[in-house]
């Protein structure tokens, strides 16, 4: 993930992380899916999606502290 996207991610709100970090969990679990059913060919935008996940659940973890 890119320096300048985290940056805008640090200026969302939390409800609007909230929302991202459950379409991007809808998205890693379709990319499972796929895996076991053999019709992902990159296998790697599973793990870039993990990183995401945990790169949102960080920063709204942080914002949740700071308030």
């Amino acid at each position: 993930m890119k320096i300048k996207a985290k940056q805008e991610l640090h200026q969302k709100t939390i409800t609007q992380l909230q929302k991202e970090v459950a379409k991007t969990e809808k998205e890693l679990a379709k990319l499972k899916l796929e895996l076991k059913a053999g019709k992902i060919k990159n296998v790697r935008s599973l793990m870039t999606q993990r990183h995401q996940l945990a790169v949102l659940k960080t920063i709204l973890r942080e914002k949740e502290l700071s308030q």
